[in-house]
């Protein structure tokens, strides 16, 4: 992970970066690349956070079956899906790859606190008080984004 430049980052519409913030990404070639980085995470929970059309909401319900999770619906035909995961699995990476590849919203959160909405007015917030780490995509799954940690 390098340090990015915030006028360099595509898709700021959908985050809410406080002003002392510092973005790092790195580039990703392809699905594998992305599943490396998720096993490298190194945290006990990650939260989920992807905005989907109602199309893919019956597919993400699969792949977290046996999780508890959460549907919102925004505008229409959107919905913000929600999930906590305690392991790195090889099949959800490659689906969250698939669905930021395709320009749907895909963000991370490492060790989210349990009180805590991340996802407000539209926008994920990047609330990193707690020693979190949010992660985000570039458009088309090119790069990701990570704000926070140690």
């Amino acid at each position: 992970m390098e340090k990015t430049s915030i006028s360099s980052i595509g898709n700021l519409d959908m985050v809410d970066l406080k002003p002392d913030q510092i973005v790092t990404s790195c580039e990703l070639k392809d699905a594998e690349s992305f599943y490396r980085f998720w096993q490298g995470l190194t945290c006990e929970r990650i939260m989920i956070q992807v905005i989907t059309t109602g199309s893919f909401i019956e597919d993400l319900s699969e792949y977290f079956e046996g999780h508890a999770y959460k549907v919102t619906k925004l505008a229409k035909p959107e919905f913000h899906f929600q999930c906590v995961v305690q392991r790195a699995d090889r099949d959800i990476a490659d689906f969250l790859f698939l669905l930021a590849s395709i320009n749907y919203d895909v963000f991370l959160i490492t060790d989210p606190q349990p009180d805590k909405s991340y996802f407000s007015e539209g926008k994920l917030q990047c609330l990193t008080d707690s020693g979190e780490r949010i992660i985000w995509f570039e458009y088309d799954a090119a790069e990701i984004y990570m704000v926070g940690g140690n």
